[in-house]
């Protein structure tokens, strides 16, 4: 264009920087920066300086943009959103939130850019905050601050501020929005309801792929792997062609239900009739789906007939089958492979040593945490919470911190007496410790979950049901309280960890053992 003789004006300018900036062609939008130098900067529109800021910060470069930014004669409501969206995305926190509080005109973007940039550094509730400060601001939020702050909600697993925000999108007539049903959906499944998100998704007008898929992972993810299958052959049968992504959620649906032979079936699907070559998440799908179900050496050798290199994801599902299955030589083999490629991941050490401290082979233990200890890896501590009146209150394994844990620790011993009663004896190698029978109880009543769980039943009124997040795997001690305690209160317990959700009711769970 140039060459031709044609002069460039300020939407050339501003689309070709948008181009750049979503391929990530740094050295390009560097050069056109200096192409603009020599055009007098200074005199080009506030638009091509303003998508020159967007570019920079898009890209990562947060201090180029800062410079860039610190020079600008006049600075509008776009330049300082990218300033704030570019601090965000490279995670700098701090300087995000100064720079939004130094904006005189807040729009929707940057409301949205904050929120986007707390959940994204974990302060979930900090996001679900700002939601509401927005709101009562005046500014109105877009389908993109919806999803954000849907966002935030589900992985916090707040129920309670999720359905507020469902609220909210109600009486402004967004209810039918697809994107927004998608996120609504998506929150509810991840907040432990599966009633709500089937309700959403019964409700839309229209459904895409990502509608389908959602509602699927969202079944399976709850273990309820028949209702996820009906879901997939319902999409089929409306002329909704899956993709890759369904049915990744589709075997991960059988995985954590066991059905293991449809499962196969799905596997075969996806090839010969969808024309879907497999990716990495489709084989770690069958290898979980074969481990759980206790067929470990198959999955051994699925994994080394496979056609691609398999990954530390893949062989570390077969790991945790191991655990499962308390399979402590086929574990060694494969935590081999685990440590050749990801030496530095602290969770496969973790997992290989509880599979030895379950197996109470205390050297082996030993060994591992100085090995863990020397290369000084960090491991994830585990801690449970719940939602009670609007609060969240966070548990960590034997914590007696929380203004209530002596009257937590009444209820657990009397919901052990009971389990002794009926003749369940206490899970004593899910307490990973070398001690006697006495001190291993005593560590598994003080597990974070268990915590949790007594602390809503004291709390809660009475039939509600008492939801509990974990971030680390729910031991099996602790999964048998559940139950027990599901049966004895007349309450349903929805416990998600790592995994996905336990569903307990009336002395059962919804993963039929295959967790």
């Amino acid at each position: 264009m140039l060459n031709a003789g044609i002069a460039a004006d300020s939407y050339t300018f501003s689309c070709i920087l948008k181009c750049f900036a979503a391929s990530g062609s740094v050295k390009n939008g560097e050069w056109l920066h200096g192409y603009l130098l020599k055009l007098d900067l200074a005199a080009c529109s506030c638009s091509v300086v303003n998508s020159l800021l967007s570019f920079y910060a898009k890209v990562g470069r947060v201090e180029s943009a800062r410079k860039l930014f610190d020079e600008l004669p006049q600075r509008d409501v776009v330049s300082w959103n990218s300033m704030i969206s570019g601090y965000s995305k490279c995670g700098d926190l701090a300087a995000a939130s100064r720079v939004f509080e130094k904006t005189s005109e807040r729009s929707v973007v940057s409301w949205t850019s904050m929120i986007q940039a707390y959940s994204r550094s974990g302060l979930l509730h900090d996001a679900i905050r700002l939601f509401h400060e927005m709101t009562s601001s005046g500014t109105k939020p877009d389908i993109f601050t919806l999803s954000a702050v849907l966002h935030a909600c589900a992985s916090s697993g707040s129920l309670e501020s999720g359905k507020s925000v469902h609220n909210y999108i109600t009486g402004q007539g967004l209810e039918s929005n697809l994107f927004v049903c998608n996120a609504l959906m998506d929150m509810y499944a991840k907040c432990g309801s599966m009633e709500d998100a089937s309700l959403v998704f019964s409700q839309m007008p229209v459904k895409d792929i990502i509608s389908w898929n959602t509602i699927i992972a969202g079944y399976g993810m709850h273990g309820f792997g028949k209702e996820a299958i009906r879901a997939f052959e319902e999409m089929r049968r409306d002329g909704i062609k899956p993709d890759g992504v369904s049915f990744i959620s589709v075997l991960y649906a059988c995985s954590h239900s066991g059905l293991v032979n449809e499962g196969w079936r799905f596997f075969n699907i996806m090839q010969k009739e969808c024309k879907i070559e497999p990716s990495l998440e489709h084989y770690a799908c069958m290898v979980d789906l074969l481990s759980r179900s206790g067929k470990l050496q198959m999955a051994y050798e699925f994994i080394k007939g496979m056609p691609i290199k398999p990954d530390a994801t893949i062989w570390g599902a077969l790991l945790c089958g191991c655990r499962i299955h308390h399979d402590v030589k086929l574990a060694e083999r494969v935590a081999e492979h685990v440590f050749e490629l990801e030496p530095e991941n602290a969770r496969y050490y973790v997992l290989l040593a509880n599979i030895y401290a379950e197996a109470e082979k205390w050297e082996e233990v030993k060994e591992l945490r100085v090995k863990i200890g020397r290369r000084g890896l960090k491991k994830h501590p585990g801690c449970s919470w719940i939602e009670v009146k609007g609060k969240v209150h966070v548990f960590v394994a034997k914590d007696g911190s929380h203004p209530e844990v002596r009257k937590i620790e009444a209820l657990l011993r009397k919901v052990r007496e009971g389990m002794k009663k009926e003749g369940f004896s206490p899970k004593l190698r899910y307490a990973l410790m070398n001690g006697d029978d006495l001190e291993k109880e005593m560590a598994l009543c003080g597990h974070s979950e268990k915590l949790a769980m007594g602390f809503g039943i004291l709390n809660l009124p009475p039939g509600k049901t008492v939801r509990v997040m974990k971030n680390l795997r729910v031991c099996r001690d602790c999964h048998e309280m559940a139950k027990f305690m599901s049966k004895t209160t007349g309450r349903e317990i929805i416990l998600r960890d790592s995994n996905f959700f336990h569903h307990f009711k009336d002395g059962s769970c919804s993963c039929r053992g295959f967790w």
